[in-house]
């Protein structure tokens, strides 16, 4: 119902107990581990100082905790936000800050109001293969958007990938060997450790949630001991600029309407990462505790909680599934954990917010391109290429898209994309010829089955699809081309069990078939329909058409004998 998303989601106040508190704590201190580098990183990413992670990390968990459906999502900065966020803030004519308040107001905003409505579900509408295809070029997107930094190289932000290349080539004079091979240390030693930390630690013998907590603790371990090399050499490396203790605070003004109708477009963008990605980690993580996943509540959190980073001086948030299982794995009880952690980043804004200048930028870009791997899912494309040629080639378009592209108008082309390939999917459904050789038992295809029949006069059609706009008129071709091979044809039996919806236009097309095969005498039954499909067809004249429950009796009634008598099918 609209509106219902609005209500705040508490009950897991009531369901908290002394030890689930306990097991939030921990799980929250642990959380917060990981979270206060990658924000950094993800800021830096973005194109904005990296204390605003820090900054957008702070109320977005609470937001969610009042009106998400998950206890372990974390809300926080994510990489393929901060992508979109630095293309489209770094070509705005106002500090970048203030660019990204603005794409996250009106992105929250736009979520909020999806959510408000009731159309969560509209997230369905991008399909799987748009999304691994975007995603992988994402991470090379991302990868390439770093490497400027990683070798201390100054670069202008780029949105697609051949600008990016050609800057860090252009770039390449001012290539500095100390920032390079910090760079590339801590890169080494960060994929070392996503790969081996787990395992090893479980030969080690540690046990969740101590081995959580110290494999998470290996990335910022990696980033200070990049800090303390940097205080040990001589040659320059850019580090963090100095953070000041304190809360943070909105930039103001937020610029004209002018503006904000040019960033409009790259709002929505990030909406749409937000809700699908945010989904997608919800999903995952809800089988766990067979928890509801309710897609407007989410996207009403979504959007409250990107509205309330910019209140504390962020930008764009979303759910990161590393960081969401994090918290699961560690043993978390409700969303109170990511709380914690958010009280664990105001913490280190009042109390150690100058040492954060001690580090590397090379170190944190090492951090987002080790993070990234995970976006390229080979598993799964070679999946979607085994299920089927054509979606394969749909993750190539959306791949190949987006590098050209760039974060925004791949995406807008690889769903339109995926969507021309349901729309020509779609209005192209099968129509069959359908017949037993098992006295009525079953009733098969005869083109895929090879059944033998012999029903004739009766000539029993199926159609294998709902019948729409779209589609009305192949379906009335097809009949009319099944109807045409068999001249002898003095009634038709059309299947329908496998339509589950008729719209005005498919009924019309009904409505014409039915008059124009009457004229040419034949007679039309309707077997085993639905019944809103039979409801939707109560227009039809009864007088020269009729609805049967199953195939049988429609062939019964034509006058067609069949062998047994059997139950609907």
């Amino acid at each position: 119902m609209i509106g219902n998303a609005l209500r705040p989601r508490l009950g897991w106040l009531t369901d908290l107990t002394a030890g689930g508190l306990v097991k939030d704590i921990i799980a929250g201190l642990i959380l917060a581990i990981l979270l206060v580098p990658q924000a950094m990183a993800y800021a830096q990413l973005a194109g904005l100082p990296p204390q605003t992670g820090l900054f957008a990390a702070l109320l977005p968990p609470v937001i969610y905790a009042v009106f998400g459906t998950s206890n372990f999502v974390s809300m926080g900065p994510v990489a393929l936000v901060s992508l979109v966020v630095a293309e489209a803030a770094g070509n705005a004519p106002v500090p970048p800050e203030t660019a990204a308040a603005v794409i996250a107001i009106e992105a929250g905003l736009a979520l909020a109001l999806l959510g408000a409505l009731g159309l969560g579900r509209l997230v369905n509408f991008i399909s799987e293969p748009v999304l691994l295809g975007f995603t992988a070029a994402a991470a090379f997107l991302i990868a390439a958007s770093q490497l400027p930094t990683l070798i201390g190289v100054e670069a202008p932000r780029a949105g697609n990938l051949p600008t990016a290349l050609e800057g860090l080539w252009n770039g390449l004079g001012g290539f500095s060997l100390a920032t390079t091979l910090i760079g590339l240390a801590s890169l080494v030693a960060l994929l070392f450790i996503n790969r081996y930390a787990a395992a090893i630690l479980w030969k080690l013998g540690l046990h969740p949630p101590l081995r959580q907590a110290v494999a998470k603790s290996l990335p910022f371990a990696v980033i200070v001991a990049a800090a303390f090399a940097v205080s040990q050499i001589a040659a320059p490396v850019a580090t963090v600029a100095a953070v000041e203790r304190g809360l943070p605070s909105p930039p103001w003004p937020l610029g004209g309407p002018a503006l904000w109708l040019a960033l409009l477009p790259s709002a929505l963008a990030v909406a749409v990462i937000v809700f699908v990605t945010a989904t997608a980690v919800a999903k995952s993580l809800a089988g766990s505790n067979r928890s509801h996943l309710d897609t407007s509540r989410e996207a009403v959190a979504l959007g409250f909680g990107n509205i309330a980073a910019v209140a504390t001086g962020g930008y764009a948030v979303g759910a990161s599934l590393s960081r969401s299982a994090l918290v699961e794995d560690s043993g978390a009880r409700s969303p109170l954990a990511s709380i914690v952690a958010s009280m664990v980043v105001l913490a280190v804004l009042l109390f150690l917010a100058p040492y954060l200048s001690l580090l590397p930028r090379t170190a944190l870009a090492a951090l987002v391109i080790s993070a990234v791997f995970g976006l390229i899912k080979v598993r799964d494309i070679r999946q979607i290429l085994a299920h089927d040629r054509i979606e394969g080639a749909i993750v190539a378009v959306a791949f190949l898209a987006t590098l050209i592209f760039g974060v925004r108008l791949g995406l807008a082309v690889g769903a339109g994309v995926g969507l021309a390939h349901f729309l020509w999917f779609s209005s192209l459904p099968r129509v069959t010829r359908v017949g037993t050789d098992d006295g009525g038992m079953s009733f098969r295809s005869v083109d895929r089955d090879a059944v033998m029949i012999d029903t004739l006069p009766v000539l029993i059609v199926r159609i294998d699809r709902s019948i729409y706009f779209g589609n009305a008129a192949y379906c009335e071709d097809e009949i009319f081309a099944r109807i045409a091979q068999h001249e002898e044809v003095t009634c038709l039996v059309i299947d329908m069990r496998a339509v589950n919806g008729v719209d005005a236009s498919g009924a019309a097309m009904l409505r014409r078939l039915t008059e124009r095969l009457r004229e040419m005498g034949i007679m039309v039954r309707f077997a085993e329909a639905h019944e809103p499909v039979h409801s939707a067809l109560q227009s039809l004249d009864p007088n020269i058409c009729c609805f049967h429950r199953t195939v049988q009796h429609a062939m019964e009634e034509c006058g067609a004998p069949v062998d047994e008598t059997i139950a609907p099918t």
